[in-house]
This record gives C-alpha cells, structure tokens and sequence, in this order.
C-alpha cells in the first residue's frame, strides 16, 4: 500500500519540486545514519510526505546540505535533515518490516522474509523508543490479516480500511500533545483512503486471483467504487485543512489534491490505450 501518497510533479514549479526531492533525499539519508543501509531499501515518497506536514505543523528547525549517494555521485543533491525527518526514518523501519511479514503471508515471498528478519533487530529498537505507534500497527495488520482471511461478506465495507485508517493515524500524531488529535484524524482520514485506493485499482486483479478485495468481495460496480473512494478523498482534505500549515503548504496540497490520484490516472489511461480509445 505505498506509493499513493505522492506530489503531482508535473503540476509543481520547480522549486517546489525540488523542496520536496529535498525532503527524499534527507529521508533517504537519516534512514541510512539512523537505521542502517538495509532499510533504505523502504525508503518511499509517503515518509517523506509525512516528515514535510509534521515538520510543517510544529515548525521544526531544518538544517540543509549538499550529500552525495551512490545513485548520486556525480551531482550533490539538496538535503533536509529536521527532527521530523528522523522520526519518518524511525516509521519507515516500523512500515517495511511489516510490510515484509504481509507479503510473506500473502504470497508465500521468501524474500521478503529475510528482509523482515534483517530489519527486526532494527524494528525492535524503533519499538522501544515509539511503543504507541508499533503496537498499534502490529495490532490494527493483525486484524486486518484476519479479515482478510475471513473474506466475510457481512462485514463492513471498509473495516479492514478503517483499520488501516487507525494504524495510519498513530503514525500521523508524531506527539501526545495539541496537534496529536487533528493529525491522528488526518491520518485515519489517509489510511481509509490509501487502502480503498488500491482496492479499487487492484479489482480485476483480485477479482481474477481470487484475493480479498472488498469491493470484489461485496460485489461493488467499479463506478460505485470510484463514488466510494472520491468521498475518502474529499474527507481527506477537508481534515488536511484543519492543519494550519505554512510552510511548504503548496507542496503538501499536490499531495493531497492531485497526487494521491496519480495511480489511478494512469490506470485510466493504461485502460484507454489498451482499448484503443
């Protein structure tokens, strides 16, 4: 479920482009220092999403530099390190370890196995130093995993989402303080949309594999579906605006706005071509 929570690049100025390519490469870089080079690996536009807002929301100090990387030896690219950088490192171990445990279950990927087992001596020290944040996340996929496994056709339309949704948002509110509320909704608003999101591309799919897909499972027309996912995203941002942002707020509106839809967009027009419309 990563890769949704991205900017529309192409609607961006290029300052903008490159503030938030700055933001990647400081989150490419704390998980390295931080977390160690394995799990840079998990290294995802989301986390650097979530550094941007909260770093936003608390007006955290920046501190910006010139590194270079092995992708990157050439030209130094632009860096941010902040406080909330180093907590998005911090939950990318947390996401990707187990992200690896949900695609060893579902597809029987050893590899993904050893990846988790890699990252568990580092998935522990980011447990101990963020408990609120793993125990939720270990207990919201838990369930997930069993409604899946249930497929139950009674059940909620968007349990497994709203589950996902809670998860999403403890990740959200960085601190138990006054924001913790507004980004915890925020975050359940995303997690609902972001699980739905790739409910709603992945029908076929699923539909064909036989995989838990709600809107396959209850028998949903992928236009209703769409509906279905519109309203997430409207609810998305009616919570973003509740965040009084400044800095880098056009940025973080691509994102919101237009970003999310990426996938999708180019899953329409995949469609179109395939058809020959």
């Amino acid at each position: 479920m990563f890769g949704y929570v991205t900017p529309h690049f192409d609607q961006l100025e290029e300052q903008d482009r490159l503030r938030y390519l700055s933001f990647y490469c400081g989150l490419c870089h704390a998980i390295g220092d931080s977390q160690g080079q394995l799990a840079r690996f998990g290294l995802t536009y989301d986390m650097a999403f979530l550094a941007m807002l909260v770093g936003s929301l608390y007006e955290v100090d920046e501190q910006s530099s010139q590194k270079r990387c092995l992708p990157h030896m050439v030209h130094a690219r632009t860096t941010v390190s902040t406080s909330a950088v180093d907590y998005a490192a911090a939950m990318t171990v947390a996401l990707i370890y187990h992200k690896c445990l949900d695609d060893y279950h579902d597809d029987h990927a050893f590899d993904k196995r050893i990846y988790a087992q890699m990252l568990l001596g580092r998935y522990r020290e980011v447990r101990a130093t963020y408990p609120r944040q793993c125990e939720t996340l270990e207990q919201t996929l838990s369930r997930i995993q069993a409604l899946e496994q249930a497929a139950d056709v009674d059940a909620p339309l968007d349990e497994a989402a709203s589950q996902f949704g809670i998860a999403l948002g403890e990740i959200f509110a960085w601190r138990d303080d006054f924001w913790a509320d507004e980004l915890r909704a925020f975050g359940m608003k995303l997690g609902r949309l972001v699980y739905m999101m790739d409910a709603l591309l992945d029908m076929d799919k699923d539909r064909a594999s036989g995989n838990y897909n709600p809107f396959v499972l209850h028998d949903i027309a992928e236009q209703d579906a769409y509906e279905d996912v519109v309203m997430l995203a409207s609810e998305v941002a009616l919570a973003f605006e509740k965040l009084p942002l400044e800095r880098d707020v056009h940025v973080l509106q691509s994102v919101v706005y237009a970003g999310v839809w990426h996938d999708y967009n180019a899953y329409q027009i995949k469609l179109k071509e395939q058809s020959g419309d």
